[in-house]
């Protein structure tokens, strides 16, 4: 079974360089993998470094799937989630970051789940945006709420949509997801204003609470994930 790792990128390719040996690593332990990256637009150098990762020679079944998006100049969380997700090919997929890293062993052990269990997706305990979920279930939910411009709850958010819509959720298992210790400037300061994290929060908090009090099951009633 084809599992797709998505990974949408603004102007973090210091950091997925970091990554993506790990990754590589996780998808060969357990093809097939199809690694996702969605270029949003940024004006590094990742462009240069995915050509050069996708003419390396993969081992098994594994791949690389390489899309740009250019029609923003600053990063919208929701937004850029959501393209990476319909670039996939997967039956399932995986959601990360470019600072996000796996043990060897994730996909593998993540099958195992899937197999014995019959989840519809699986979810980390401690990073809860990083989920494994089939991929018309995510698409049937409506995806990530697109009003979800900067760093906030949007993660929070499908989790509930998720259990509100009654799937089958199982939890990961612990210690498999990493993440690279990044200053908070960093993560923050390639979105539209220069507003600190928490400061996001508070701005995002409000329709987390919206869709909670009115106990939304499906997001973006007039559309969402548009690469025009």
């Amino acid at each position: 079974m084809l599992i797709s790792l998505c990974i949408p990128i603004h102007n973090r390719t210091h950091d997925f360089r970091k990554v993506l040996p790990y990754l590589l690593e996780a998808a060969n332990y357990s093809p097939p993998i199809e690694i996702v990256v969605v270029d949003y637009n940024s004006q590094d150098d990742l462009r240069g470094y995915m050509r050069k990762a996708m003419e390396a020679d993969l081992e098994h079944s594994n791949s690389i799937t390489y899309k740009r998006y250019t029609g923003r100049d600053h990063y919208h969380m929701a937004h850029a989630r959501n393209l990476s997700v319909l670039a996939s090919h997967g039956k399932y997929f995986t959601i990360s970051s470019a600072d996000i890293y796996f043990t060897y062993d994730f996909f593998a052990d993540v099958r195992s789940m899937l197999a014995k269990h019959q989840y519809d997706w699986l979810y980390d305990q401690r990073y809860k945006g990083v989920i494994v979920c089939k991929r018309d279930e995510f698409i049937a939910a409506g995806g990530y709420d697109e009003r979800f411009e900067f760093y906030g709850p949007e993660d929070r958010d499908l989790h509930d949509r998720l259990l509100r819509r009654g799937l089958s959720v199982g939890v990961m298992l612990g210690g498999q997801v990493k993440v690279i210790e990044t200053p908070n400037k960093e993560k923050v300061k390639n979105y539209r204003l220069p507003l600190s994290k928490r400061e996001m929060k508070e701005r995002m908090h409000p329709i987390y609470f919206e869709n909670c009090e009115n106990k939304v099951m499906v997001a973006n009633p007039e559309g969402w994930g548009r690469w025009t």
